[in-house]
């Protein structure tokens, strides 16, 4: 079953999608599947780590701590999304704290392994590389579209970059309000009387835990520019 798992998270990532099947088996053979309770402590701050990590499930929430040793969250990265690629070819610490939202299962691929693989192909690189690339591009969008405008157009940016993270779009985003208010610098009731606007007017639906979206386009209109679509 791990490897099964290992299998779909390697071969439906953006980093590895137009990779040849042997060459994922390869990946899929030296790979190694991490199931992880809520709140667990992946990495943090300082922490060189040799290894590139996929989502298969769950996710994962990344978080800063200022001067004043004040610790906010600044990304989250959900099923389908990976971490770790920039500290391992550059050999950087992490800057970050990296914890678990929920039960999470994490594939972790050996960094040296897929190092050698890139080295040695160089067809391999170029691909991965082009992943890289288009996600980075879309993240950078969406975060700037997200930083500016009116509460209610800088939610709507947000809560399309989340549902759109994994490169496979998704109507329901399991995010707490807390973190929206973190995300976007607000406070945690100025996100709650937005949401419960945007559920009058049918836009979305509020659940615990999560937020169910009923009208893309609508919530695309109220966004400070559209959301782009899941990349293929």
């Amino acid at each position: 079953m791990t490897s099964t798992l290992a299998r779909v998270a390697i071969s439906q990532s953006e980093l590895f999608r137009e990779w040849a099947d042997g060459d994922i088996a390869r990946l899929v053979e030296v790979s190694e599947v991490l199931r992880l309770e809520s709140g667990t402590l992946l990495h943090g701050p300082g922490e060189t780590v040799p290894f590139l990590y996929l989502i298969a499930s769950g996710s994962l929430r990344m978080s800063l701590r200022t001067g004043s040793n004040r610790e906010f969250a600044f990304r989250l990265r959900f099923a389908g999304d990976f971490l770790g690629l920039g500290p391992l070819l550059s050999g950087e610490p992490f800057v970050y704290t990296v914890t678990c939202r929920g039960q999470t299962h994490l594939v972790r691929i050996p960094g040296p392994f897929l190092k050698d693989m890139l080295v040695r192909n160089g067809r391999l690189a170029v691909a991965m590389f082009a992943g890289f690339n288009r996600r980075h591009r879309n993240m950078i969008a969406l975060y700037a579209d997200a930083s500016t405008g009116s509460l209610r157009a800088r939610l709507a940016s947000l809560l399309g970059l989340i549902a759109n993270a994994s490169g496979h779009a998704t109507n329901e985003v399991e995010v707490l309000q807390d973190e929206l208010a973190e995300l976007l610098g607000t406070r945690r009731q100025g996100v709650n009387r937005e949401l419960r606007a945007l559920e009058k007017l049918g836009v979305l639906a509020l659940e615990y835990g999560r937020i169910v979206i009923a009208d893309k386009a609508a919530l695309q209109e109220l966004a400070i520019l559209p959301t782009p679509a899941p990349l293929p």
